[in-house]
């Protein structure tokens, strides 16, 4: 059964804004994209889409969820979240759930959301080919804008019919520090783990795991980033 990443999404925004631990700072999703300007877009770019995201796509335009844990919390929950104690400053960004899907005019055309070229560049391997760095850079499109230090980025491999996903960090530019992963196995996890960013750091965040196979959506596994303040509920 194909995973409905809207209506989940529309789910999590309503258990965040009912539950008096958490402070919902902002939730907007965009009307979906025409099967016209898909299809345009499409022209453009010179490739088809992935199924997967052309279904998303024609689902929402783009979506925006961001929270925090309140800073008024008492000792004994903040001891249930974290070893670190929760405030309105996650450790890399603003909030401490957050979801930034881009709209499909900024990733597929936007050069922001693109690393940026390297004066000095080496070579990288990603699926068993070699890559100058910026030849690789320039099949990177950002698609989830995390926060101001990690991005989930499409690889774009024209000859694929789905496209690999990675988890940029260091202010979107690392990318030899992360499993893979495909799309809707990566919306799932966003779901499951009500879009944290330290859960995703923990799930993707690894050095060439892009060489291991590509993370699946394991219940389980993302059940076990998230604290026990939320799964309780």
């Amino acid at each position: 059964m194909t995973f409905d990443f809207r209506a989940e999404l529309d789910v999590l925004a309503r258990r965040i804004e009912q539950n008096p631990m958490l402070e919902l700072f902002s939730f907007e999703v965009c009307a979906p994209v025409s099967e016209e300007a898909v299809k345009d877009a499409e022209a453009r770019f010179g490739a088809p889409l992935p199924a997967p995201l052309r279904r998303l796509y024609r689902t929402l335009g783009s979506a925006t969820l961001q929270w925090c844990f309140r800073s008024s919390l008492d000792e004994q929950n903040r001891q249930q979240i974290s070893e670190k104690p929760p405030n309105t400053i996650a450790e890399h960004g603003l909030f401490d759930g957050s979801i930034g899907i881009a709209s499909l005019e900024n990733v597929l055309f936007n050069p922001e959301y693109t690393p940026l070229q390297l004066e000095y560049e080496s070579e990288f391997i990603f699926d068993g080919t070699v890559y100058g760095d910026n030849e690789f850079c320039r099949m990177v499109r950002h698609f989830d804008t995390v926060d101001d230090c990690y991005a989930m980025s499409f690889i774009v491999q024209p000859d694929r019919t789905d496209w690999k996903m990675m988890l940029l960090g260091d202010y979107w530019i690392e990318y030899d520090y992360s499993r893979v992963a495909y799309l809707e196995d990566y919306l799932r996890y966003v779901i499951a783990t009500w879009g944290l960013v330290d859960a995703r750091e923990e799930l993707f965040s690894e050095y060439r795991g892009d060489l291991r196979e590509p993370l699946r959506f394991d219940p389980d596994l993302a059940a076990a980033r998230v604290p026990t303040i939320l799964s309780a509920m």
